[in-house]
């Protein structure tokens, strides 16, 4: 039988902690003390299920987590760059215009006007706003700040996202994004 379950990556394990099984993870996931609130997670690539046996907290956001059955510091290495996933239906519902990572990505991304800029290729999560990585149609790269002054409309039943960037952003003050206006000699 066919998995079907859909995945939401939550975290990523970056390096096994001390002798007693624990690792470092790097939290992907805005919802404070989501791994408190899990029993199970699951490892990619084949969705390896691992129970939490402890979460506490390490340097700056990330975590140190301890699984069932992981007792020593060989075993911690083995694990050592997975991703950590979830089923999607286990994710936290969130407020009002507020999305999760996996729904931005792959996001065709337009003007106002329809004039396509291009597809969310990554997203880059700063200290104050993510910023949305955009692959143009003829390969360029784009960054988008994700700011509601730039970011006016995400459709996920279309998977489009509506931008209304700033002078500059784009690079294309020469470029006339209304086919009725003339440039300014």
């Amino acid at each position: 039988m066919k998995n079907t379950t859909e995945w939401a990556t939550i975290g990523k394990i970056v390096a096994p902690f001390g002798i007693r099984g624990e690792v470092k993870v790097f939290p992907l996931s805005d919802v404070p003390d989501r791994f408190v609130s899990l029993e199970t997670v699951y490892l990619m690539p084949d969705h390896h299920s691992l129970s939490i046996a402890g979460v506490r907290p390490y340097k700056g956001e990330m975590l140190l987590l301890k699984f069932k059955g992981i007792d020593d510091a060989n075993a911690a290495e083995k694990l050592r760059n997975r991703d950590i996933v979830i089923p999607l239906a286990e994710l936290a519902k969130l407020p009002p215009d507020a999305y999760y990572q996996h729904d931005i990505m792959g996001l065709r991304v337009l003007r106002l006007s329809g004039k396509e800029v291009g597809v969310i290729t990554d997203i880059w999560t700063t200290g104050g706003n993510d910023v949305y990585v955009i692959k143009g149609p003829q390969g360029q790269q784009f960054l988008i700040p994700a700011v509601k002054e730039v970011i006016k409309q995400i459709d996920l039943i279309r998977h489009v996202m509506y931008i209304d960037p700033m002078k500059g952003l784009l690079d294309d003050e020469a470029v006339v994004d209304d086919p009725n206006q003339k440039e300014i000699e």
